[in-house]
C-alpha cells in the first residue's frame, strides 16, 4: 500500500480558490448577464424557425400518411 502525498508545506493554508467580488456575493445580475439587442433577436429567430421545422415536419408527416 502507498501512503498519499503529503501537501506541500508552503501550499498548506493557502487556498487557490478566488473570492467572488460584490456583485457575485449579492446574486444581482449585472447588465451582462441579461440578453439584449442582438442577442435577444437571434434566440427569438431561433426559436421561432425551430417551431416553423416542428409544425412542417408534422404537416408533411399527416400528408404522407394520406
Amino acid at each position: 500500500m502507498t501512503t498519499p502525498p503529503s501537501p506541500d508545506p508552503m501550499d498548506a493554508g493557502r487556498s487557490f480558490r478566488r473570492k467572488p467580488d460584490r456583485r457575485a456575493r449579492d446574486g444581482s445580475p449585472a447588465w451582462r448577464d441579461q440578453p439584449r439587442g442582438l442577442a435577444c433577436a437571434v434566440i427569438a429567430a431561433f426559436a421561432v424557425l425551430t417551431a416553423a421545422a416542428f409544425v412542417f415536419a408534422v404537416v408533411a408527416v399527416v400528408a404522407a400518411m394520406r
